[in-house]
């Protein structure tokens, strides 16, 4: 397609037509057609224009420099027309006639650039790149330069200052050659030469610890002074350089230079004290002090020991005691034989090989207390009366009281014979506080409660507050006489009608010398008969006369001394009577119960014929059963006494006993139990005491009251506190309250107070009636803080546009929480996120203004300030102030770079400058030749453009562009970035690999070099610096670093870690690869990086604690595990506290410790501890300051012999004995008993578990009962003791059982299975079964009373079961269960039941038709509702019906035919089998449901069987063939067979004997019914005998149904107890039958033998499945009379003999074998079974079997 050839510069038409094309260009190549035209026509002409290519060099080799050793390669890339060829050769300077040729090491590539491997010093030079071809010829060159490490320097030379700079050392060195790189540096490096290098030689260089001294010395430099060196030191120094490339390899060492001790005007010694100097009394002659060794700049040398010094202070004049110390590692010495009650200033100074060095500061002491060292002086003692006598005496001197007078001690002694030695007893004692106006003046005292007329010595002694001083000699004294007592023993002796003869004894205390006695004597209230008689003192009897006869006398009996007469003994005879022991008082009654007093009211018993004199009032408490006097009350005539002294809140049981002359009566019956009211508790706790736990907390501990002195509920314990405030006219605080809930707890901590507030405390403890009286008031501090709040009125102001003045004022009082030591101001940019905020610290507090520099220029600041203390920095000021900086001119433009260059063009962008300091009004770009000063352009922008396109540049030239901004305050800072116009720029080459020194590796830096690549044809911006530590990930670090830069500092390194690094090299085109990673190298140990946490300070004694805390993990060491420890700094806390640094410490060596006593501290001091770990290359940080009080101590041993003994099942009696007395740590206050259920025999609700308890008794307690425990229960005990500090450890766990007791009542008593005559009663086990349950007694009995039925039936069973047959029907029974333990009965639970249909039972049927068959009697009836539930059955019923008797009429002899259970029907058959033949019938119906039966339905007619005959002829008409003859022969034969091997086998195995001996039992009880008895069972035994009836009778004397007609289910049950025979069978015969006397034949069970209700009337009894092997019922079979029957002798009979007429038979048959019928007797608790036993019957005897 051909086009019209655009015009331009580069093209244009001549104006002779001709085609012009400029710099052409490949594009240009193509068919060129040529036009011309006028008027006459147009002519063409076309050419075809090839454009070839020169061969040219587009990137031509640069100069270059390249690391020793590495690969250098130069450029030389070619453009060229493909049709061309071209060739390259290299020629290096000096060589340019033969090019250079491929070796192994240097060659030419492909794309023509020249690679040299392994480059060395000599490939340093020019290389040229000839490029030839037809194309055109070119040819460039450049310099290969080779960089290396530098080389050492030389000559180091080592030279020690003369004095005064004896520490200074001149190192002094000649460079080296420089690696072809400037030396940018030197570094210097030490090491101490050690005393074993002096014999042994050189060490090996790896071996020896060179130490960095200097790493910045200017390469301009030649030698350095090194000062502050330590004296007394050899040390040896080496020098290396560093270029770019990095640090070359160190100098050999130099010289050996030997550092003296420094030199002082008098000595050559230590120049500095030791530290942390502290001393402390530790007695009354003993101080103890404390050290650290002088810092070490201070030592000059090793120390060799401590000088210790000290005299009393203030004796300026007197010489100084010395103690030599000569170990050199003993921080601490005990002062000793020091003055009691002195002040001593003690100082401190090490030594060393040169002498002694500086001591310390003067530190002032003062010894302990001591006792007074003499006794009060000129004793005098004067008794005032009887019972006081007036001391004086003079004080002692104040020199030998050693200590503060605190008053004066005035005893009193008699002497006693003891042990038939005579000592001195104290029986009284005084104190007596010194005179506050003249302390050497006489004092006067009154020692008081002496006994009259008794001799006493008496002593005075002063005491101070360690103890007693010495006494003074006794002075003797009596006191004066007084009156006498009353006498003593006044009774009476041959009294008869008209004389009595009065005896007594004389008083106990005569208190003075007795002159006599009066006798005076009156008939009782009847003043005008009286008489009275003098007698002498050694009359101690008097027979009085001509007395009326059975008359009451009064008597009147007392002593004389000069004094006067003592006290009257009354009394009151009957003359004619003999005085006898009164009779105690009866009828106690107890009214208006009072919290400590109660009113007994009685009636006096017989006085014995004299007046009672006395009534003693005893009682019982449930924690003290033994009887107790409470008071004693002389009231003759009372029958109401008030009873005080009791205890509120408590228990009692009251009992009275009176006393006359002769004695006193026994005690009444007790009062019933009693509980007085609670009251107020006793007293407030004791004490009470704080302690500052921390700066928030406060520790109050107390001794809680014992469980007696509660009296109530305890509620608990109410603390109140308020801030004290001293300032007059602040504001008064309120107090506040807390109340612990648990009245055992005897501390708890304060929180959330005030920071170095003082508080006042006082505690009270409160029942259910209120709160005791208040304790004292305990004071104490919270401990030192931060300061709360920031400092108030904080302002900042700009001054420039990089300063800003900040004032403040000072933090509130209340909020300073300590003592202010500086304060801080901080301050960060307001909006630049991330910003680092910085902060200026003010070291004093007196300061309230600074000036913040350097900052950034128009920029908003906040500013904050805080004060902060020797703890830590406070709390901020808010709100931050914002102050803004003043406008500047602006920084430089960020960001510059060329993205788009060209031979001719480059195109300029840039940022806004990082800091613009104010608005940007204007951009000015600026740009020349590089090189050149001739400017090329110049250009201003807007503030919205930031690009710049500049064209007409010549091609592959460097230009320098320069880019600023402007601001209204002028042009600011000048970006300066170069550019070279070229078409070829790429990225650039990377760097060569990181070169690292080991010099420059410290523990948290490392610095390196590199080379930089070939920048691509454009120039760099920056360089990325990326690190990995320990072979992780590379991680970017986030600063750009200069591309002018050829070394790197990597910061914030964690010490002893592995680390890599990597460079990237950036300009305009992007990044270049990074370059290979640096070899890995580790930084160096440091001291720990965190600190230690958990610290935890507790005290262990008065004067010691243990400071326990969390170790560090060995990553924490910093790589220097090795050397690892702890160190502990502690100091006494003051008001003013030092820095902790310069305070006591204590190192412990091993990482892995934990824990250190500190011992020997000042007792009652606050110390504040910290710990902080260390290694070898130093401390790490350390923790908060703990504060501790030392002075209280827990009890480190816990009580001794704890034991434990069960007194009841609710008591237990603890007796234990203190801890020893070296691990009290004080005064045990007391103790806490902990226990805790083990077992129990009652198990807990679901959800719940059993809980610790607590009981608390004082410290004098060695013993006490734990009351009110769970009956037949485990316990685990435990004591433990406490005192004020807290709770000691806790004995070793005892474990101890209460004894059994009664269980409490069953639960859950009920009835089932309930007919007209039976039930079944179940029952749950007790809830507190108290012991092991042995089994349960039933007693029942009709709820009403009626004489036709025994009142009351007891039955003893093992489960919770009873089956009870032979009720009466339609009775109501009360059921009484009760459980039974080793110790007896418990209650027992009772529950109403009545016979016969229950609530929900269905209606009884109705017209009971009866039909007789041939072989039946067919019943019919018609059933009635079914109740609440369907009917599930029938009970069909029959019994014998008496002559005359109504049909209607029915008694409890009815028997149970069948229990239907097939649901409702309405008709049923009875075989005449089961019936006895040719007997009257009477039948009744009963339906039941699962609620119960229905009331019967009686048939109106009865039934008589048919006779045997009848019934065995007419079945043998219908019987079936195995009813027929040969098959009942063959049956028996069978049976004969079996029943003969069951018979051997029973003789081998010898049961026979068995059999005969209970049938011999039996036989003796066999004639226990009378003969019309036995006659009314006749009937019945026939068809037993017969085998036609399955009845069988069982314990109880009900007739049961069987199956085959077996009479018994079990064959081998024994006969149950109450069944008796009276006659044994015809055959076999039994021999030696004996018979029993007539109790035990009418013998019954019965629990409680004794009770009357049990033989009152005859009564049935019972039976248990599980006590008694009674059967359950079972259904009924018709059976043939031919049927094989097995039959058993536990036949009872089927008619039950009723309770009305039964009685028991005192009777006996006699027995002849002739008696052509026998009877069997069963005595049931009065009632008789009879069983006849007709003659040629096969009836067997019991554990026979008999067959037909």
């Amino acid at each position: 397609m051909t086009q019209l050839v655009d015009i331009s510069s580069r093209v244009q038409i001549l104006e002779s037509g001709d085609l012009l094309i400029s710099n052409i260009r490949s594009v240009d190549a193509g068919l060129y057609i040529c036009v011309r035209a006028n008027e006459a026509g147009s002519v063409k002409g076309e050419a075809y224009l090839s454009v070839l290519v020169r061969t040219q060099i587009i990137q031509p080799p640069v100069d270059t420099t390249v690391l020793l050793g590495l690969t250098a390669t130069l450029q030389c890339k070619v453009s060229s027309d493909p049709s061309v060829p071209y060739n390259i050769d290299w020629y290096r300077e000096g060589q340019s006639s033969t090019p250079i040729s491929n070796s192994q090491r240097i060659g030419v590539q492909a794309d023509g650039q020249l690679e040299i491997q392994a480059v060395r010093a000599s490939d340093v030079g020019s290389y040229a790149c000839v490029v030839t071809s037809p194309g055109g010829n070119e040819t460039r060159a450049a310099r290969l330069s080779v960089i290396e490490l530098p080389f050492p320097p030389s000559n180091v030379k080592v030279e020690r200052l003369p004095e005064p700079q004896q520490r200074s050392i001149n190192v002094s060195w000649t460079p080296g050659f420089d690696g072809n790189s400037p030396i940018s540096k030197f570094i210097i490096q030490r090491r101490e030469v050690s005393e074993l290098e002096k014999f042994v030689g050189p060490v090996p260089d790896p071996l020896l610890n060179w130490i960095t001294e200097l790493s910045n010395v200017s390469a301009d430099q030649r030698w350095i002074l090194l000062e502050n060196l330590k004296a007394a030191t050899v040390y040896q120094f080496r020098v290396s350089a560093v270029n770019r490339v990095g640090e070359g390899s160190p100098s050999e060492p130099s010289n050996v230079v030997e550092l003296p001790q420094e030199e002082f005007p008098l000595h050559r010694a230590p120049s500095g004290p030791p530290v942390g100097f502290v001393g402390s009394a530790r007695s009354m002659s003993e101080i103890i002090s404390q050290w650290q060794p002088p810092l070490e700049e201070h030592r000059n040398g090793q120390i060799l020991g401590y000088i210790l010094r000290y005299r009393l202070f203030g004796y300026n004049n007197v010489p100084w005691s010395y103690q030599n110390i000569t170990n050199e590692a003993q921080r601490n010495f005990l002062i000793q034989e020091l003055i009691t009650w002195k002040d001593y200033i003690v100082q401190i100074a090490a030594y060393n090989n040169m002498g002694v060095g500086v001591y310390t500061e003067g530190s002032k002491i003062k010894t302990k207390e001591g006792v007074p060292e003499a006794p009060p002086t000129n004793v005098k003692v004067e008794a005032i009366n009887s019972t006081a006598a007036r001391c004086r005496w003079t004080p002692p001197n104040p020199q030998q009281i050693n200590g503060i007078n605190q008053g004066y001690k005035i005893q009193a002694w008699q002497r006693r014979l003891i042990d038939g030695e005579w000592k001195d007893i104290e029986r009284r004692m005084m104190t007596v506080p010194p005179s506050l106006i003249d302390p050497l003046a006489e004092q006067t005292a009154i020692l008081g409660g002496l006994e009259k007329f008794s001799e006493y010595n008496i002593s005075v002694l002063c005491f101070t507050d360690p103890g007693d001083g010495v006494a003074s000699v006794q002075v003797p004294v009596m006191t004066q006489d007084d009156v006498p007592d009353e006498i003593t023993a006044l009774h009476f002796d041959d009294v008869s009608d008209r004389s009595v003869k009065v005896l007594w004894a004389p008083p106990r205390f005569s208190n003075g010398i007795l002159t006599g006695y009066t006798v005076r004597y009156q008939v009782k209230d009847r003043p005008d008969t009286l008489k009275s008689f003098n007698l002498t003192a050694d009359d101690t009897e008097l027979t009085v006369n001509q007395l009326q006869a059975t008359t009451h006398y009064w008597f009147e009996i007392f002593a004389w001394t000069r004094v006067g007469s003592g006290a009257p003994k009354t009394a009151t005879i009957q003359s004619g009577v003999e005085p006898v022991l009164p009779h105690a008082p009866t009828s106690l009654a107890l009214s208006n119960i009072e919290a400590f007093s109660v009113v007994l009211q009685f009636t006096p018993g017989f006085d014995g014929n004299s007046s009672i004199t006395k009534w003693k009032v005893e009682g019982q408490t449930a924690r003290n059963m033994t009887w107790f006097t409470i008071c004693e009350i002389n009231d003759p005539d009372a029958e109401t006494l008030t009873v005080t002294g009791l205890v509120p809140f408590t228990q009692y049981r009251l009992r009275l006993s009176a006393s006359n002359v002769v004695g006193s009566s026994k005690p009444s019956e007790a009062t019933k139990d009693f509980q007085t009211i609670q009251a107020r508790p006793k007293h407030p706790p004791f004490n009470v005491t704080v302690r500052a736990m921390s700066a928030q907390q406060l520790r109050v501990r107390w001794i809680p009251l014992q469980q007696t002195e509660w009296y109530g509920n305890p509620r608990g314990y109410n603390i109140s506190y308020k801030q004290l405030v001293k300032t007059p006219g602040t504001v008064k605080y309120l107090p506040r309250s807390v109340v612990i809930e648990d009245h055992t707890a005897n501390s708890h901590v304060l929180d959330g107070l005030e920071e170095w507030t003082l508080y006042e405390v006082i505690m009270n403890a409160c029942n259910d009636v209120g709160c005791s009286k208040e304790s004292g008031t305990a004071i104490e501090r919270t401990r030192e803080a931060v300061p709360s709040y920031g400092p108030l009125d904080v302002q900042a102001n700009a001054t420039s546009s990089t300063t800003v003045v900040v004032r403040w004022g000072e933090v509130p009082r209340q909020h300073r929480n300590g003592q202010i030591d500086g304060y801080k101001v901080f301050y960060a940019a307001a909006d630049r996120g991330g910003q680092q905020v910085l902060h200026k610290t003010i070291p004093n507090n007196a300061t309230f203004t600074t000036t913040l520099t350097e900052l950034k220029k128009f920029v908003v600041y906040h500013v904050q300030v805080l004060a902060y203390t020797r703890l830590g920095n406070g709390a901020l000021s808010t709100p931050p102030i914002r102050v803004q900086t003043f406008e500047d001119t602006p920084g430089v433009p960020s960001n510059v770079s060329f993205p788009d260059v060209t031979l001719t063009m480059a195109r300029i962008i840039w940022d806004v400058p990082m800091d613009p300091n104010g608005e940007i009004l204007a951009y000015q770009v600026t740009y020349t030749l590089n090189g050149s000063a001739m400017l090329n352009y110049s250009r201003e922008f807007p503030p919205s453009d930031r690009t710049f396109r500049a064209t007409g540049l010549l091609p592959e030239k460097y230009y320098s562009f320069s880019c600023t901004a402007q601001t209204r305050l002028g042009w600011g800072k000048i970006a300066t970035a170069l550019v070279y116009t070229t078409n070829n720029r790429e990225r650039p080459q990377a760097p060569s690999v990181p070169q690292i020194s080991r010099s420059q590796i410290q523990a948290h830096q490392i610095t390196f070099s590199w080379t930089p690549g070939r920048d691509g044809f454009a120039p760099l911006r920056y360089y990325t610096v990326e690190m990995r530590e320990n072979e992780g990930r590379w991680q970017p670090l986030p600063e750009r670093v200069d591309p002018l830069l050829s070394s790197y500092t990597a910061l914030g390194l964690r010490p002893y870690m592995t680390y890599q690094f990597r460079i990237q090299a950036t300009n305009d085109l992007g990044p270049s690869a990074f370059s290979r990673e640096s070899v890995v190298v580790r930084t160096l140990p440091a001291a720990p990086a965190a600190g230690v946490g958990g610290l935890k300070v507790v005290p262990i004694t008065t004067t010691s604690v243990r400071v326990q805390w969390s170790a560090l993990e060995t990553g924490m060491w910093n790589g220097d595990a090795g050397t690892g420890g702890y160190r502990i700094l502690y100091q006494q806390l003051s008001d003013f506290p030092t820095a902790l640094q310069s305070t006591p410490k204590t190192d412990v060596h091993g990482i892995n410790e934990n824990s250190v006593v500190l011992s020997d501290l000042q007792q009652d001091r606050n110390y504040e501890i910290v710990v902080l770990p260390f290694n070898s290359q130093g401390p790490g940080p350390a923790t908060p300051p703990a504060a501790v009080y030392v002075g209280e101590a827990v009890p480190t041993g816990e009580p001794r012999a704890v034991d434990a003994a069960p007194i009841s099942s609710t008591e237990v009696r603890l007796l234990w004995k203190p801890p020893k007395q070296s691990m009290q740590n004080g005064d045990i206050l007391g103790y806490k008993i902990y226990y805790l259920v083990t077992y129990s025999p009652q198990a807990l609700e679901p959800g719940r578990k059993w809980e610790e308890e607590i009981e608390v008794v004082s410290a004098t307690a060695t013993s006490h009962s734990l009351v009110f425990l769970d009956k037949f229960t485990e316990y685990r005990i435990q004591l433990l003791a406490f005192n004020p500090a807290g709770d000691g450890p806790r004995s070793a766990p005892i474990t101890v059982k209460t004894l059994p007791g009664v269980p409490s009542a069953p639960l859950h008593l009920r009835f089932s299975d309930i007919t007209m005559q039976s039930l079944e009663v179940t029952w749950d086990a007790p809830k507190f079964l108290n012991g092991e349950i042995l089994g349960y007694l039933v007693t029942y009995e009709t709820t009403e009373e009626n004489e036709k039925f025994s009142k009351q039936v007891k039955q003893k069973v093992s489960n919770t079961t009873l089956r009870v047959q032979n009720l009466e029907e339609e009775v109501t029974y009360t059921f009484t269960v009760r459980a039974q333990t080793s110790v007896d009965y418990g209650p027992g639970v009772s529950e109403n039941v009545t016979t016969g249909p229950q609530d929900g039972s269905p209606v009884a049927p109705r017209d009971l038709i009866l039909t007789k068959t041939l072989s039946s009697v067919e019943m019919h009836w018609i059933n009635g509702p079914s109740g609440r539930g369907p009917i599930l059955g029938y009970l069909i019923e029959a019994k014998k019906r008496e002559k005359g008797e109504p049909s209607f009429v029915y008694d409890s002899r009815w028997t149970k035919i069948e229990q239907t259970r097939k649901g409702m029907m309405q008709d049923f058959t009875v075989s005449y089998h089961i019936l006895m033949p040719s007997t009257a019938y009477t039948f009744r119906v009963i339906a039941y449901n699962r609620y119960g039966i229905s009331f019967p339905v009686y048939s109106k007619d009865s039934i008589l069987t048919p006779s045997k005959l009848h019934l065995e002829y007419g079945y043998l008409q219908h019987k079936p063939f195995y009813r027929q003859t040969w098959f009942m022969v063959s049956l028996a034969a069978t049976s004969i067979v079996i029943i003969v091997m069951v018979i051997a086998v029973l003789c081998v195995k010898s049961k026979s004997y068995k059999y005969k001996q209970e049938a011999q039992k039996t036989l003796e009880e066999s004639m226990a019914m009378s003969i019309d008895e036995r006659q009314e069972l006749a009937l019945e035994l026939y068809r037993s005998r017969h085998g036609v009836g399955t009845g069988t009778l069982n314990s109880v004397g009900t007739l049961r149904s069987g199956t085959l007609g077996t009479l018994g289910r079990k064959s081998t049950n024994r006969p149950p107890p109450g069944v008796h025979l009276g006659k044994s069978p015809p055959r076999p015969s039994p021999a030696s039958v004996a018979y029993h006397s007539d109790e035990e034949s009418l013998k019954c069970y019965d629990e409680n033998p004794d009770d009357s209700s049990v033989t009152e009337k005859p009564s049935e009894v019972s039976s248990s499945e599980a006590s008694q092997h009674s059967e359950s019922e079972n259904e009924s079979v018709r059976s043939d009379p031919h049927s094989f029957v097995n039959h058993y002798a536990n036949v009872n009979d089927s008619l039950r003999q009723s309770w009305k007429k039964t009685k028991p038979v005192r009777n006996y048959s006699s027995y002849t074998d002739s008696e052509p019928e026998g009877s069997a007797v069963m005595s049931l608790n009065g009632g008789q079974i009879i069983v006849n036993n007709m003659a040629r019957s096969r009836a067997p005897l019991p554990g026979f079997s008999s067959f037909v």
